[in-house]
């Protein structure tokens, strides 16, 4: 119950927070995180567009990034519109997306980056 409590006053924040980066290609009309299942909905009702459109993340990860940055990598997503689903794994799939802290305060902890493995194996000559 407390995780759902800080979902949702996340979302509003973040939604306002992203309003007016995206206010030039229309408006957003609906942000909902779920940090603890690490996925996204966003709702966009985009310029020139005669329906609302679709955003989900399905999964993703908050990652430390160069300089004690955080980012966001997007690991599956899908949208209601082909071109965009497309834009989308061509561009944003994968990649490693800088964030503003607060932001990662919502999504959830930066994961610990991945062990570097140092097994010294030695072949015999």
């Amino acid at each position: 119950m407390l995780g759902a409590l800080k979902d949702s006053l996340a979302s509003r924040a973040a939604k306002s927070m992203l309003a007016g980066r995206i206010e030039r290609y229309g408006q957003l009309t609906e942000l909902r995180i779920r940090s603890k299942e690490k996925m996204l909905l966003v709702q966009v009702m985009l310029s020139g567009e005669p329906d609302e459109i679709i955003i989900v993340v399905d999964r993703y990860r908050v990652v430390p990034a160069e300089g004690g940055k955080i980012a966001i990598v997007i690991e599956a997503i899908t949208a209601s519109r082909e071109w965009l689903q497309l834009l989308l794994e061509d561009f944003v799939l994968g990649q490693s997306i800088p964030i503003p802290s607060v932001a990662a305060m919502a999504l959830g902890k930066p994961e610990a980056p991945a062990p570097v493995s140092s097994s010294t194996s030695e072949r015999p000559s």
